[in-house]
């Protein structure tokens, strides 16, 4: 890989979308809990998020928004599936116009991967997901219900609904999560999708729910809206044996998702999680992502700590921005110490 000849890259600005991006740093969605049963945000969510926007990242993602009542991980996790949740969003969305640092909201359905047994006492709370398999991260013997052919069109008008409403909050753009095992990274995973139809089996059809989703979004957004997806680049960590969904598969739909217009790849794990050893462990994905991504950013997240490993990852192109997520949570002036 050729190394760029620039210093300090991490305060260098870039535009996306006609998004003005002050630096190469990317605030992480994190789930905080910090929503309110119905899914709004809560006075601490504005709490949090006012310190974060005043943190100095270059683009914020925020974390995960359900898109249907059956999609829920926790029941304190956003929700962006009914129009009145958008009103609800606008002070939230205020604080970082305010401090001029772009937002985007995250939009998710967790499939047969829910955190919360409550969630799965409630009456009619069934979880659905690709296949009627339990998910390698269960904790509680959920099975979920296999969906139809017929009912998988429905999970499209979510996604375009949701995203909708999130613009009409003040989200500069959306990002589909399709990582951590959850709806989508479960159709990815012939691990959780062990369908016969034309959503399951080779790479191409598992993927084709994820890409009809972003297909449908490109279109419906607009041209000044960001259209970003978190992608699981594998079922395991770098290192490990492969197996189920893995990086030549996510290299695929990688460069499917830049033909559909997506302007930022956000990489991650998928049925392995986002934890791992060390530092930047997942910089070898965003790597094999950035040798043939076409014309979209690149993000790398996964343990970054110290100023010179994200310096590092920029100049030698592994990705055009790094993401943060629990030390700006933890701190949310972390980024002084870089600066300093």
């Amino acid at each position: 890989m050729t190394e760029k000849k620039t210093d300090d890259m991490l305060w260098t600005p870039l535009e996306v979308r006609g998004v003005r991006v002050a630096n190469r740093i990317v605030a992480a969605p994190t789930a905080t809990g910090t929503a309110d049963e119905e899914g709004r945000p809560t006075e601490a969510a504005l709490m949090r998020y006012g310190a974060l926007a005043s943190g100095g990242v270059g683009l914020v993602v925020m974390e995960h928004h359900a898109i249907r009542p059956d999609g829920r991980v926790r029941r304190t996790q956003y929700m962006l599936d009914r129009d009145e949740l958008a009103e609800s969003q606008r002070k939230l969305t205020a604080l970082f116009s305010e401090a001029n640092v772009p937002v985007l909201v995250q939009l998710n359905h967790s499939g047969g991967l829910v955190r919360d047994a409550e969630l799965l006492k409630r009456p009619g709370f069934v979880p659905v997901g690709p296949s009627a398999v339990p998910h390698p991260s269960d904790e509680f013997g959920v099975v979920p219900r296999e969906l139809s052919r017929e009912e998988l069109s429905a999970f499209v008008a979510s996604y375009a609904a949701a995203a909708l409403r999130g613009l009409s909050a003040g989200y500069r753009g959306v990002e589909i999560h399709a990582a951590h095992g959850y709806f989508l990274g479960q159709f990815l995973s012939p691990l959780t999708n062990r369908r016969t139809d034309q959503y399951g089996g080779n790479v191409q059809n598992r993927a084709r729910l994820l890409l009809d989703v972003a297909d449908a979004l490109r279109d419906l957004i607009g041209d000044e809206a960001v259209l970003s997806v978190r992608l699981g680049m594998a079922d395991v960590l770098p290192g490990a044996p492969s197996g189920g969904f893995d990086v030549e598969e996510a290299v695929w739909v990688a460069r499917e998702l830049v033909a559909l217009g997506v302007d930022i790849l956000d990489l991650s794990g998928n049925l392995c999680g986002y934890d791992g050893p060390g530092e930047a462990y997942f910089a070898p994905y965003a790597a094999a992502v950035s040798e043939r991504k076409g014309r979209a950013l690149v993000v790398c997240t996964g343990g970054i700590r110290r100023r010179e490993t994200a310096e590092r990852l920029l100049r030698e192109g592994v990705c055009d921005l790094v993401g943060l997520g629990r030390p700006l949570f933890a701190d949310p002036h972390f980024l002084r110490t870089w600066k300093e």
